[in-house]
């Protein structure tokens, strides 16, 4: 059976294996809404997953046709789970160097003037956990000086008493209010891309280079596939864009005898890391990406997704790739219960990009990366590239 696609996806800033991911992938095929592409012709086929390296796994899909052999695609995981467990622990150390990294070297760098001509919508999400921080520690000041101002504490050593109950209440508030909240999640995420930017992830970058040799090989013309599809999650999309951009470099065109070339992106942060005056590399392959003239890049990001940056483009400037960028309109694939659960969850809202829709609609993540057609041929140009809500 001939090749159709040759998939490799890239996850966000996330510990799970990859496991939890074919699992995921599975449970998309197996919950097709009433409607969707493909669903006359039979369930869609997710083979078992197996192990390549210690950081590739690899399974197979079978889309059915009627009258045709299914369409066969090979879905290669890139992992970087270990990179992201080495950065995960949180002790009030972390809390404040990321805190720290993220906000005031990110002002010196002059990320927040970047973010806020770019979008307002997104500029307040970033900043969001800073303001909850910053409120939490102000309540609990201000609790420390109004006990001591009414019970007349005598000493130094009981204002200290209560200064130090106060921090370690102030901590312990936050670790419950953030975790409720998604910031918790959200800084590891800033403090990683502030390190990210500055090329303090040594292991990051020789990651990066195994992925771009393996799409590099994918996108030879002796290869069999006819398009090759590298799709990016929240971080995995930054991941994602500079991998294919080394790829490109030691690759340079798949001719027009190769197999067709696209960039899908879900709930993209790639600004997190750009905006930075220090992330001069990821600029450069971004714009050498979307200089490809063979290159289709189109994203998905919600509006109203914190994590992703919905408003602002995932590409560094625009060239003569096809690019496009769109909004999933989750307002529209889900049940208004459903999507009203999710707004209460910012964690679980970007990682819908994932799972199964309740409404067949435009996005379909399963067809993009299993069904026929390319991903150009699925999106052509439009005069509105612009999100819709959600």
């Amino acid at each position: 059976m001939p090749l159709h696609r040759h998939v490799f996806f890239i996850a966000g800033f996330d510990p799970k294996s990859p496991r939890y991911y074919h699992r995921l992938y599975r449970e998309l095929a197996a919950h097709r809404p009433p409607g969707a592409e493909g669903t006359e012709h039979g369930p869609v086929q997710v083979g078992e997953r197996r192990r390549l390296n210690d950081w590739a796994d690899e399974w197979e899909v079978h889309w059915p046709q009627a009258g045709a052999a299914p369409l066969r695609t090979r879905y290669t995981l890139l992992r970087w789970d270990d990179i992201v467990r080495a950065h995960w622990e949180r002790t009030a150390a972390n809390v404040w160097r990321d805190h720290w990294n993220f906000y005031v070297d990110g002002a010196r760098q002059g990320f927040f003037g970047r973010a806020w001509r770019a979008s307002r919508l997104n500029w307040f999400f970033i900043v969001f956990p800073l303001c909850l921080a910053l409120l939490l520690a102000g309540c609990w000041a201000v609790a420390a000086w109004l006990l001591c101002a009414i019970v007349a504490v005598p000493t130094p050593v009981g204002s200290v008493a209560v200064g130090v109950a106060s921090a370690l209440a102030g901590w312990w508030t936050w670790r419950r209010l953030s975790h409720r909240t998604g910031t918790d999640w959200l800084m590891r995420l800033y403090g990683f891309s502030h390190a990210q930017a500055a090329g303090r992830v040594a292991t990051l970058d020789v990651r990066v280079d195994a992925m771009a040799s393996m799409m590099a090989e994918a996108m030879r013309t002796n290869a069999p596939a006819q398009e090759v599809l590298v799709v990016g999650h929240s971080t995995g999309a930054t991941l994602a864009a500079s991998a294919l951009s080394r790829a490109l470099a030691l690759s340079p065109s798949p001719g027009p005898q190769g197999p067709a070339l696209g960039l899908l992106t879900l709930g993209h942060c790639t600004p997190l890391v750009y905006y930075f005056a220090t992330a001069r590399i990821l600029r450069n392959e971004l714009d050498a990406l979307t200089d490809h003239p063979d290159l289709t890049w189109v994203d998905y990001t919600a509006p109203a997704d914190w994590a992703g940056c919905g408003q602002i483009d995932p590409w560094h400037r625009p060239g003569r790739a096809r690019l496009q960028r769109l909004s999933p309109r989750f307002p529209k694939i889900l049940t208004a219960g459903h999507y009203q659960s999710l707004k209460r969850n910012r964690l679980a809202l970007h990682m819908q990009y994932l799972k199964p829709s309740d409404h067949a609609g435009r996005y379909d993540l399963l067809a993009f990366t299993a069904g026929p057609g390319t991903l150009r041929g699925r999106h052509p140009p439009a005069p509105a590239a612009s999100p819709h809500s959600s």
